[in-house]
Formats: structure tokens, sequence, C-alpha cells
């Protein structure tokens, strides 16, 4: 695989490793965007709440001024050690307004000196935001700290990834969960003339080879809105994932549901399953509901909402299954039990014999049952 060095090799460009004397370092080519504070819907702290529930860490209440977005444009979309960050776009608020810093690497020599202005924003940081973060940038990004011999400092910093926060509170709902899909499905905005994030790459190349800047104003571009997108979505799923409730989709509601259920929230991802139990979404909600419930050891409630599945019709077999070992394994009525495993066995679909199969053998066993009872 080619390295950029390679890359800027074969465009006549000079490493600076192979001159015999040493180069002067040149400083990257550096950016600023300021838009309005009042653009973005982010309280001016962030509750510590909120950050557990979005990234299951346990921290203190972070001012937005500590807040740090990031996200990079690179020469490749799959990593590996050929690939640079070139471009690195960095978010924070400052003085009333959302500053977007983008730090361009012209050429390889101006690596180092882009880093090390990531380094300095870092450690003035509480919380990384980023959009897929954990898996490509910043895994990237300290990669290139150690091969330019720098250590990454506050390496260990809070994380939020949005791409894996957005996944579990849109994903039903939406399918798509890129930043751009997001961008106009959550927020009704439509990128025009946006540079595609395939064509990244063939146009820093271009800009290598030719020194044209316009090959890379489209990149810049693309960058700020990226970075633009962060505190938007950050705030979107605060809202969400602090009031669930009252959200519009019954499909977000049961997702945030999932979420909390796994923070260890139970009673409270128990009301968004109840509050999600409507429409396309009720089936689901119930079956999630009456799960949670039973590993609750909360057995009476789980089979009520079974049999309100069973009364409606709803769910198939299952519900008379699962009622069916609710009864027999734990409340103790084998009478009812069997009747539901007879109602199972007529609803049972015709080539399913691994389950005809079991309920089979669950009608043995309970009629073995009743006949024990009856001769006492």
């Amino acid at each position: 695989m080619s390295t950029l060095r390679d890359k800027l090799r074969s465009y006549g460009k000079k490493p600076a490793s192979q001159s015999g004397q040493a180069q002067p370092e040149k400083d990257c080519l550096r950016a600023f965007d300021r838009t309005e504070r009042s653009a973005y819907p982010l309280p001016d702290i962030l509750p510590g709440a909120a950050v557990y529930l979005l990234t299951g860490l346990e921290t203190p209440d972070i001012p937005l001024t500590k807040m740090l977005f990031l996200d990079t444009e690179t020469t490749g979309l799959s990593g590996g050690a050929g690939t640079v960050a070139f471009l690195t776009g960095i978010g924070y608020f400052e003085d009333g307004a959302f500053v977007v810093e983008q730090d361009l690497m012209r050429d390889y020599p101006e690596e180092a000196p882009m880093l090390r202005h990531i380094g300095e924003r870092l450690k003035k940081s509480g919380l990384l935001v980023t959009f897929n973060g954990q898996t490509f940038d910043m895994p990237l990004l300290e990669s290139r700290f150690i091969m330019q011999g720098m250590r990454m400092p506050n390496a260990d910093i809070p994380h939020l990834d949005l791409l894996k926060c957005a996944r579990s509170a849109w994903r039903i709902r939406l399918r798509r969960c890129s930043l751009a899909a997001l961008e106009e499905q959550v927020f009704g905005l439509k990128r025009e003339d946006d540079l595609p994030g395939s064509q990244v790459p063939p146009a820093f190349f271009a800009y290598l080879r030719t020194g044209e800047f316009s090959y890379v104003e489209p990149i810049l571009r693309h960058n700020v809105q990226d970075i633009r997108s962060l505190p938007m979505l950050l705030g979107e799923l605060t809202r969400l994932y602090l009031d669930p409730l009252n959200a519009e989709h019954a499909q977000d509601i049961y997702s945030v549901g999932r979420v909390l259920e796994k923070r260890g929230m139970t009673e409270s991802a128990q009301k968004c399953y109840r509050a999600a139990d409507r429409g396309t979404m009720s089936r689901l909600s119930r079956l999630t509901l009456a799960d949670s419930l039973r590993r609750q050891k909360d057995y009476v409630r789980a089979a009520e909402v079974y049999e309100r599945m069973t009364a409606q019709g709803q769910g198939g077999v299952f519900p008379y299954v699962e009622l069916a070992k609710l009864y027999e394994h734990r409340l103790g009525d084998i009478p009812r039990a069997l009747a539901l495993t007879r109602t199972a066995v007529l609803k049972c679909p015709p080539g399913d014999g691994e389950q005809m199969a079991q309920l089979q053998k669950r009608l043995f066993r309970l009629y073995k049952k009743i006949t024990v009872q009856s001769c006492r």
C-alpha cells in the first residue's frame, strides 16, 4: 500500500527526510469559521446524567466550553498504515460563538505541526465528541502521533461517539444513520453541492499534483458542515435520552428504553416500552416489556402482558408458548399451561416441525403432571 510520502514523491515533491540537511518546519494551513452560539440547542452545562446515558461513562457535569468536536478528512476511508488525516476540523464554543478550527496538511512535513495543534486543544478539553471517531478518527490520529514520535495529550478523555448514540436511538425508525441522512431526516437540512466522502481522497491528491486550491475548497466546506452538525446532533440526542417519553415517535421511545435498560435503569426502560406500545411498535414493545419483567422475576405482570397479546391475536404462537412456560414453571397453574399449549399446537405453522415437536413434548409432560395431581 502506497503511503502519502510515496504519492508526494511521485508528484515530484521531495520529502524532508531525503535532504542531507534538516529542513525548517512549516506550519500547516489554518482556517477558522464562526457561527452564533444561539444556533446550537445545547445547554451551557451538559449534565453528567446525559453523558452517562449516551456513553455509559460516569462523569461530572461538563461545561459547553470544555467540549471538543472533532472530525478528520483522510487519504483513505479504510484506515491502515498508509492512511493520513490531511485535514482536521475541531469545533469548540468560545465567547458566544461556535468556532470551527481547520488544520490542513498541504505536504507531509506539515503533519507534525497539525498534530501539535490538535494536542493543544485536547489538553483543554473535558469531553471529546465525534461521529464514528471511536472506530476511525481517533485510532488513526493516535497512530499518526506515534509515527511522528509524539504522545497524544489527554488520551483518556471521555469520548462521546454520536454515531453509536444515533444508531441506538434512531436506527429502527430511520434505518440510515449517516451524518448527512441524520441532518436531512432529523433537522430537515439537505446539503447542497456537498462533496461525497468517497471523492475526498482523489480531490486532495489532485491538489497535491496540481497545487490548485480549488480542489480542497469543497473538502474544507464539507468538513465545516460535518463539525457544525455535531453539536446540533448532540443537543437533539440529549433531549431525547433525558426525556424519551415526550418523543414524537414510538420507535424512538422504544429505542431509548433499550438503552436505559442497558444502563441498569429498568423501571424507566419499562415506562418507555409501555409508552411505545402503539401502532406498528405494539408487538415489539410488549414482547420486550414482558422479557424485562421476567428478568426481574415479576412473573405475574409478565403474564399479564402476554395475556393482552393473546386476547388481541398479537404475536402468533409465541405468547402462548411463553405463557405456558410461565404458568407451568413460575405460577404453578398446570391446567392453564395445558390449555395454552393446546392452543399453541393449533396455531403452530405447519412447516415448523421443530417447534411442533417441542410443543408435543410439553403437552405430554403437562398431561403427566395433571394425572399425578388428580391421583393425589
